[in-house]
């Protein structure tokens, strides 16, 4: 066969696939083994038919082998297979981190705790143990790869799950609970930062924005079903049975997601249909000599990033921080006896924020506009925290409702959003690593709500009606240096038309 030029990325074996008819486009040969995402792509004015060749046009418009079509279909099939059972194991994890707070004084009576710090802690530790373990879990992603990560995290979540309820039989388990909680919080390392990789590995350029926003959304869903479930199941009066069976319950449910993780969890599609996939992956590949501690070093060395990663830090902080502490600042405003509606109003600001994940998905995908759909966010985080703070000042719970939905639909909007922002400020310098970039930013949130949950408890005036007054007017003015920060970031890659100028540079 003759060529009138060619470029190859790396050298692979080409599957045995069965060529297509030339016609008014030049074609481009790609060439996968099976569990390698390295290719070749020769550029030919000439072909002879090679049965060994599968010849995928750049347009991507001319009929598709019997053989092709049926990878595509499995393949099609197989992403929302993956991404389901994926977002399975991130609603239980985050069913785990929110179980404590809808009932802070119950759980408090349960475990003879006469300050909220140590029921509290039970949702700090997941802030605590991300920033710690990022690194070492990094390394073993990349040693193990995307299924054996996510099947450890799976497996802790199911461990983590047995020894809470171990410890729910009164005082004396407090410690066993919190080591349960912990072991949780573990696997929620597993778990936060897969969505952006997941979604790049299986989807097409134009859904990626779109499955991480429903990686995101799950993560969410179980923030708002554990925000209904804890009251519902939990009763002041019969705590002390209400407890332990919710605990086996969702022990008896993450075990189920864990044998389902294993049972249909892949680590990589197998064939795709997008040319453009290959072509951005095989120009941005790492280095495999390079380590993680470089890669994260050189993240972190990156201005533009860092001040992402900054401004996501404290916007994402404030709002863990305020459904961490959510029953500490609503109660006593409303002298609340049941806390029902605690569970309620969280329930309204994580549904609103699921709303409002899948739309800037959606919206994303179609105009890339991350730079404008970042800084609108950001003032609707702003200003829906600032009437939630006068609604709580003037006792108006509608208000309080409303403007709290609204800082839901921003704050939980924000993450798919920053996550897919990330590679638009930074591939054209440090490539493509989603794990490491979305590991990073989430540490910065999390250690910015640990610092956020101790500040807004040490500036508690209990003498006062409004208990966590300076605590939220604090917090407006960390929302508000996070929106000053997203204006600082600069962007230099166009990510519309980055992979596709990718392509035809590596064709020319």
């Amino acid at each position: 066969m003759t060529a009138s030029s060619s470029i190859a990325t790396s050298v692979t074996e080409a599957n045995n696939l069965t060529s297509r008819h030339n016609d008014s486009h030049d074609y481009e040969r790609v060439g996968e083994k099976s569990g390698d995402l390295d290719i070749i792509v020769e550029k030919t004015s000439e072909i002879q038919n090679d049965s060994s060749i599968a010849l995928i046009s750049p347009s991507n418009t001319q009929s598709r082998t019997t053989a092709i079509n049926n990878k595509n279909k499995s393949s099609s099939n197989r992403k929302w297979i993956v991404l389901a059972s994926f977002s399975l194991l991130s609603f239980s994890n985050a069913v785990l981190w929110i179980t404590f707070g809808p009932c802070l004084y119950i759980f408090m009576a349960h475990y003879n705790q006469t300050t909220p710090s140590y029921i509290n802690a039970l949702a700090t530790v997941y802030m605590v143990v991300y920033p710690i373990l990022l690194l070492p879990i990094l390394k073993i992603f990349d040693k193990w790869g995307l299924r054996q990560g996510v099947l450890i995290g799976a497996f802790l979540n199911a461990l983590g799950t047995f020894l809470r309820f171990m410890g729910s039989f009164g005082p004396s388990g407090f410690w066993l609970l919190f080591l349960g909680q912990t072991i949780a919080a573990i696997a929620g390392v597993f778990i936060l930062g897969i969505p952006p990789k997941l979604a790049n590995t299986w989807f097409e350029f134009g859904e990626q924005n779109f499955a991480t926003g429903i990686g995101v959304t799950a993560n969410n869903a179980g923030i708002a079903v554990g925000f209904l479930l804890s009251p519902w199941f939990i009763k002041e009066d019969t705590a002390s049975n209400d407890i332990p069976t919710y605990l086996l319950i969702q022990f008896g449910a993450c075990s189920l997601i864990y044998l389902i993780c294993v049972t249909t969890f892949a680590s990589e599609a197998k064939f795709t249909n997008n040319i453009y996939i290959f072509l951005f992956r095989s120009s941005n590949h790492t280095d495999k000599t390079s380590t993680t501690f470089s890669t994260m070093r050189a993240f972190c060395a990156d201005k533009a990033f860092m001040l992402l990663a900054t401004s996501y830090g404290l916007t994402v902080g404030a709002s863990y921080a305020v459904s961490t502490l959510l029953a500490q600042i609503v109660v006593p405003v409303f002298k609340m006896h049941d806390e029902n509606q605690v569970g309620f109003l969280g329930f309204l600001n994580v549904v609103a924020g699921m709303v409002g994940s899948v739309l800037i998905g959606v919206y994303l995908d179609r105009t890339f506009a991350y730079k404008r759909s970042c800084r609108i966010l950001y003032i609707i985080t702003l200003l829906s925290l600032g009437f939630f703070t006068i609604g709580l000042k003037t006792k108006n719970m509608l208000l309080v409702s409303i403007s709290f939905m609204f800082f839901g639909v921003s704050t939980f909007a924000i993450t798919p959003a920053v996550f897919q922002y990330a590679p638009v400020i930074t591939s054209s310098r440090l490539g493509e690593d989603e794990i490491t970039s979305t590991g990073i930013l989430n540490s910065a949130a999390q250690i910015w709500g640990i610092v956020l949950v101790a500040l807004m408890d040490t500036t508690e005036n209990v003498d006062q009606e409004f208990t966590m007054e300076l605590s939220c007017l604090l917090l407006l003015a960390i929302s508000f240096i996070g929106m000053i920060l997203i204006w600082l970031v600069k962007e230099d890659y166009d990510i519309k038309n980055g992979k596709e100028q990718e392509a035809q540079h590596l064709m020319k």
